[in-house]
């Protein structure tokens, strides 16, 4: 099916073409959680590899509907079932998942300055899947973030808006109590100190006063 639907992308108009990639990007979204969630959203990222690899040509009028979701889809983490029985050096491959994008994402071309071209879209994307319910998305969300800011670091600073925008997302992800045993979040806000510098709004930690010696031991 998805090779099927590569051929008929071929001389399919722009406009289907980014109504069906906006809707398989957000049921990616969306379902995730699902009981299928697993199934479904391998679907979707095998569906549009097929896309990019038999119409690159059509799929690259419509690039601001995928990219983003195939530039944060690369940090997919592995799942669960992959890393049963599996050796140390193999749980730290890239699982299924994260795989497909990559084969997607480098086959169509994309790199750190293809998707600074499509800033709006990607801190869209990131927005929406910190606020889900997801921790794999957010967890991925997180590290492209965090990847975008170390190769194209001027896109993601020459705007106000975006520098706003970066240390809103970074407090969210913040916030959750699941990423207390995470680094992702402690290297996308070193990433963000150092590409941006300290957040001038951030409250200061209340001064606490010395005690004074009571001459006790």
């Amino acid at each position: 099916y998805a090779a099927a639907a590569s051929e008929v992308a071929r001389a399919a108009p722009s406009e289907a073409l980014s109504r069906l990639s906006s809707e398989l990007c957000a049921r990616y979204v969306d379902e995730a959680g699902a009981a299928t969630e697993e199934e479904l959203r391998l679907t979707v990222a095998t569906l549009l590899r097929e896309l990019l690899r038999g119409a690159s040509d059509a799929m690259a009028t419509v690039r601001s509907d995928w990219l983003p979701l195939a530039f944060v889809g690369r940090h997919e983490p592995r799942w669960e079932a992959e890393t049963v029985n599996v050796s140390a050096t193999e749980a730290k491959q890239p699982g299924k998942l994260a795989t497909v994008w990559r084969e997607a994402y480098d086959e169509a071309g994309g790199s750190a300055g293809v998707a600074a071209l499509h800033l709006p879209e990607l801190l869209g994307l990131t927005a929406r899947v910190i606020d889900g319910t997801s921790w794999s998305l957010r967890r991925a969300a997180a590290a492209a973030l965090a990847e975008l800011l170390a190769a194209a670091p001027t896109a993601l600073t020459s705007s106000d808006a975006h520098k706003s925008e970066l240390r809103r997302q970074a407090s969210l992800l913040r916030e959750r109590k699941m990423w207390e045993k995470e680094t992702l979040v402690a290297a996308l806000d070193a990433a963000i100190e150092k590409c941006i510098g300290p957040d001038p709004t951030a409250a200061a930690a209340p001064a606490v006063a010395a005690e004074p010696a009571s001459g006790d031991w």
